[in-house]
């Protein structure tokens, strides 16, 4: 291997390299109605809780509730199951109505394009009832939409509340719909049974908007046979929730676009996914509007040197009405292994320093400046060494070992004395990874003068330098 001296003081070695950057992201999306459903459900086991009395405007004493209680949901819909209200006998021969609300759960973030929500309720009593939904947006009741009228006793009803008219009204600023169930005044005890309360949210479906950020889809990408490259790709819920969103990553098996999912068997041709365990199909869970995810993978090129494949992701919805959306693609030529590095400096300077003081900073350690890039195709192991720095005035000298290096922070604490020969310096640096190094010097009581000497960084895929 060649090595090409830098220049100006301590000098450093290094090879020239290449490199392209760009991108592209596509934007497609559609508007698509889908519904979301949320259950607010009680416990199979009947439950009496102590009424509050209070007065409406009328000052007729009803009995009111305010947090519907959490509880679990087995397809609870027999009656005798489910949430009791019990109304007292009157106190003072009054007239009482009984009024029951209920909270949701906490719905999705998106557009509500319709809300609908059921009860399903009995009583004992013969008496008019009322379904209303509270409208936040002008902090009142409605029964707009709703369901009201005469309930016969004993007679298991289901009743719907259904709004289409500016729904964002009906949604708090938490994210909850309210609702409540009420009678018209009467004397005597009653008993009101519920066994179930139901919300359907219809949201403006979302689309999903999708990106391969690595590598560049716009430019071809060199990889040597038999390594590994990631392939990472971004998904965006927009316009509504998307639910359980998966990404697949493809190749173009037998067409000129991704057709196939990339094989997941370790050594397949001509690219398997090399992880433990293996997936071409990776989810990202539960999406809703404005989530990101990130699907990444490790894939190694394993076919003939040549030959070229393109490689996207495609991304569907476990909701029907959004449709699926795929990445560009990205161009993968196997070649053979090339090896490259770059420095972005020239020189290490210390400036002028004061013999026997430890640990001098060079000049650029807190610009985190001197940085080196692998610039080839293939994963290197960086090698570094270093030679005395000399006055040629005097012939003196600094030996090697006064000047230490570190590969991860600017702190002389964890740095190690530069040798003559070559030590490693970072046992895999990937194909465009970036490194920083740091330096310092200890100058032993010398002669003043300028000192120069040379520090090699050599990067290659075999054992040694």
């Amino acid at each position: 291997m060649s090595l090409n001296e830098g220049k100006i003081r301590i000098k450093i070695s290094f090879k020239k390299l290449l490199t392209t950057i760009g991108s592209i992201i596509i934007v497609v999306f559609f508007l698509i109605d889908s519904i979301y459903i949320i259950d607010k459900t009680f416990s199979n086991t009947n439950k009496t809780l102590d009424p509050i009395i209070q007065y409406n405007q009328s000052d007729i004493p009803y009995v009111a509730y305010g947090e519907t209680p959490f509880g679990n949901y087995d397809n609870l819909n027999v009656l005798g199951e489910g949430l009791t209200y019990d109304i007292p006998d009157a106190l003072d021969d009054s007239l009482y109505r009984a009024e029951v609300w209920h909270n949701s759960s906490q719905i999705a973030d998106g557009t509500i394009l319709s809300i609908n929500t059921t009860i399903n309720f009995t009583t004992d009593v013969s008496a008019s009832y009322s379904l209303q939904i509270y409208d936040f947006a002008n902090s009142q009741w409605t029964p707009s939409g709703c369901d009201f009228g005469d309930v016969l006793a004993d007679t298991p009803t289901n009743w719907w509340c259904n709004i289409t008219t500016n729904p964002m009204n009906y949604n708090s600023s938490d994210r909850v719909i309210r609702i409540r169930i009420n009678s018209t005044a009467h004397a005597g005890s009653a008993l009101l049974r519920e066994d179930y309360v139901q919300y359907y949210i219809g949201y403006q479906a979302g689309y999903l908007e999708v990106n391969l950020t690595n590598p560049e889809p716009s430019f071809t990408t060199n990889v040597a046979q038999n390594y590994t490259f990631p392939i990472n790709a971004t998904v965006t819920c927009r316009n509504g929730p998307c639910g359980e969103v998966k990404g697949t990553i493809r190749y173009n098996l037998s067409s000129s676009n991704p057709d196939t999912p990339i094989n997941e068997t370790f050594g397949d041709i001509p690219l398997f996914i090399q992880e433990t365990p293996s997936y071409s199909l990776k989810s990202c869970g539960i999406l809703y509007e404005d989530q990101t995810c990130q699907l990444d993978w490790m894939v190694n090129a394993t076919g003939d040197i040549g030959p070229s494949w393109k490689i996207g992701v495609l991304f569907n919805s476990s909701y029907p009405e959004i449709q699926q959306n795929h990445t560009d693609n990205v161009t993968i030529s196997i070649t053979t292994c090339m090896e490259d590095i770059e420095l972005a400096w020239a020189s290490i300077d210390f400036g002028q320093l004061t013999p026997s003081l430890n640990h001098n900073n060079a000049t650029n350690n807190d610009k985190k400046i001197y940085n080196i890039t692998n610039k080839g195709i293939c994963p290197l192991t960086l090698w570094i060494k270093g030679t005395d720095l000399e006055n040629s005035t005097y012939g003196s000298r600094i030996n090697v070992g006064n000047l230490s290096w570190s590969n991860t922070t600017n702190d002389h604490t964890n740095s190690y004395n530069m040798t003559y020969s070559y030590v490693i310096l970072s046992p895999s640096l990937s194909p465009k990874e970036n490194l920083t190094t740091y330096y310092w010097l200890f100058v032993p009581p010398i002669y003043s003068g300028y000192y120069t000497g040379s520090v090699y960084i050599c990067g290659n895929t075999s054992s040694a330098c």
